[in-house]
This record gives C-alpha cells, structure tokens and sequence, in this order.
C-alpha cells in the first residue's frame, strides 16, 4: 500500500507544445502527426505546474519557449532540469512513497515521449538517466483515466482515450475564449504569446479536469 506522506506527495500538472512544418504534415493513418523521431519535428516548449496537493502548496506556473529549432536543445536541458529539481524535492523516500506523478491528458503517448526521445537525440543526459527521469515517474493520463466516464452511448467502443475537449464537455468546463487557430498556424504567424496564452489555458483546464474527477464520490 502507497503511503501518501504529504511530504512526498508532488505533482507536476503538464502540456507541451510542439511543430511540425508543412512538408510533413501528411499522415495517411494515425491521427498523431508529430513524431520526435523527424529531425525537422521539433518542441516548441511548454507550461508546468508544480504541487504539494496534501500540503495546499502550489507554486506559480512555470513556462520555458523556443521560437527556432536551433535553440530547441535549451528549452529541453530546462525542463530536463526542473524534472530533476522536482526529484530533488521528494529526496528521502522511500518505496513505500508515491513517485514523482505527472498529470496531463495525453502525456503518456505525446508529451513524456516527445521530451524524451528530442532529449536523447540531442545528447541532454545519457539515455538511462533520461528514461529514469521521466519514465519513473507515476503518469495519470487523464483520457485513460475519463473512459469509464462515458457510459451511456452504446453505440461506441468505450476503451478509447477521450480527448481534453470530451472530459471538458462531461464536466461542464467552459473554456476562456482564445485563438481558434492551431499552434503550428500562430507560430508560422510569430503570435507566440497566443501559443503561451493557449497552453496555460490547457494546464488550467487539466487541473479542473483532474479535481471534477478527484470530487467524484465512487460506489
């Protein structure tokens, strides 16, 4: 049994943002585009936030940007170093803790993958050390978490992860009106704040997402 000792207990809310030009835009099948194995690919960057939940304790949303692929490499050693600052926290426990857990709707295939496999091509860490900072953390994938949510449309396979959009529309989370335009669009547009704007608006909405299903009173 996990002993969930406030002082051990850290969660780091997430999403990252990434591109991909034109030219490789094309995907004749999977609905994910990006692949961090596609040397043009590349991260943007993204918007974290760190907590204490049995504490109360929350720090300020952190964000770190690169606008060129060439400064790519210094947006992943900074988060890279805020993983191992966030480690450096919960230093002392033991098996018996909880692991570092990360919260995010779809972080489990794009955005702890992406920072991972970009982190290993430019040489950020080894890629053990890598793989020990970011895939031993506990990852609550919040559209695994939503399936069991939607019970009642028999006409759809229900082991399918649900979308940010979804989850939002089952708890009734409106969102703040921003860009309807993609991030790939704003970037091409250089409206990098509305890129920065957008994701803090989508770490807010997963951290009123992850406390609707927190407040849910089980059977």
């Amino acid at each position: 049994m996990v002993n969930f000792d406030p002082k051990f207990t850290e969660v780091i809310f997430l999403d990252i943002e990434c591109y991909v030009p034109p030219e490789t835009r094309q995907q004749p099948m999977a609905s994910l585009i990006f692949n961090p194995g596609i040397n043009n690919h590349f991260v943007l960057g993204g918007v974290f936030c760190r907590m204490f939940p049995l504490q109360r304790k929350r720090d300020p949303f952190w964000q770190v940007w690169n606008w060129s692929r060439e400064e790519e490499k210094k947006t992943l050693q900074q988060i890279y170093n805020y993983f191992k600052e966030s480690w450096k926290m919960i230093e002392g426990k033991t098996k018996e803790h909880p692991d570092l857990i990360l919260v995010g709707t779809g972080i489990s295939r794009f955005d702890i993958p992406a920072i991972y496999v970009r982190s290993t091509l430019h040489k950020i860490d080894s890629e053990a050390a890598l793989y020990e900072t970011y895939f031993k953390t506990k990852i609550v994938d919040l559209s695994d978490v939503g399936i069991p949510l939607f019970r009642k449309n028999p006409n759809i396979y229900r082991l399918y992860p649900k979308t940010t959009n979804a989850l939002k529309a089952r708890f009734r989370i409106e969102r703040p009106k921003t860009s309807g335009k993609t991030v790939w669009d704003l970037y091409e547009m250089g409206h990098f704040d509305a890129i920065k704007e957008r994701t803090t608006t989508e770490v807010n909405e997963i951290i009123a997402i992850a406390n609707k299903i927190n407040a849910l009173k089980l059977r």
